[in-house]
């Protein structure tokens, strides 16, 4: 049987303080990014693989071997197990990216800056876990149903720049999407639904400016 290693490691350290683990694998001093990333590790379904992160004294994988070493772990089996989270997590990486869209049936104005709305534009795009794609059809509609609703409830029914919310889409495929209620209900389906997206960016650099201002990011 595949050794489920994010279960594994948070069981066998979660008796441990974070500098107690730290010390296990060869820290002698509190390092902030290290602490962080052993966290980042201990929470993350994917065993934090998801970032990029170098270690100052391990590298790249190599907190994450030395963690399952202090762990006790099978060297040979951990090694397998973490191939086999970065394939489960670039198989997700290359999956359609289910969201969740807040309309508010905006039209830009004269006057509008364009930064505003790309400083905002996260606000109306909510995100899903990256292999929430997996889940069943029907629990993924049920918790986009509840997400519009907890948004609701969050945000009051109302965005900054965008103005109020006349309903949600679930995006579910390219340019395919559940039209939801404001209350949460499936009210229809969409297709060929693709709303423009408000960027900014840097010369030679991809990201989207408003996109560092993402609490999920």
């Amino acid at each position: 049987m595949t050794m489920n290693l994010p279960q594994e490691l948070l069981f066998r350290t979660q008796h441990l303080a974070d500098l107690d683990v730290l010390r296990g694998i060869g820290y002698t001093t509190a390092d902030e990014a290290a602490l962080a990333h052993l966290r980042a590790i201990r929470a993350s379904p994917y065993l934090g693989l998801e970032k990029a992160y170098r270690d100052a004294r391990y590298g790249e994988r190599g907190f994450l071997e030395a963690l399952c070493r202090c762990a006790g772990l099978d060297q040979a089996e951990s090694l397998t197990a973490i191939e086999g989270v970065a394939e489960r997590l670039a198989e997700d990486g290359a999956a359609f990216r289910h969201w969740l869209f807040a309309d508010t049936d905006y039209v830009r104005g004269p006057g509008t800056p364009i930064f505003a709305m790309a400083f905002t534009e996260h606000f109306r795009r909510l995100k899903f876990p990256i292999g929430f794609w997996r889940l069943p059809w029907e629990e993924r509609l049920a918790i986009a149903c509840q997400k519009t609703r907890d948004h609701m409830q969050e945000s009051g029914g109302k965005l900054v720049t965008w103005g109020v919310i006349k309903r949600y889409h679930y995006c579910f495929a390219e340019k395919c999407s559940i039209v939801i209620s404001t209350t949460g209900e499936v009210i229809g389906e969409q297709e060929d639904f693709d709303p423009p997206c408000a960027t900014l960016r840097l010369a030679d650099d991809d990201r989207n400016l408003g996109d560092l201002f993402d609490r999920e990011d």
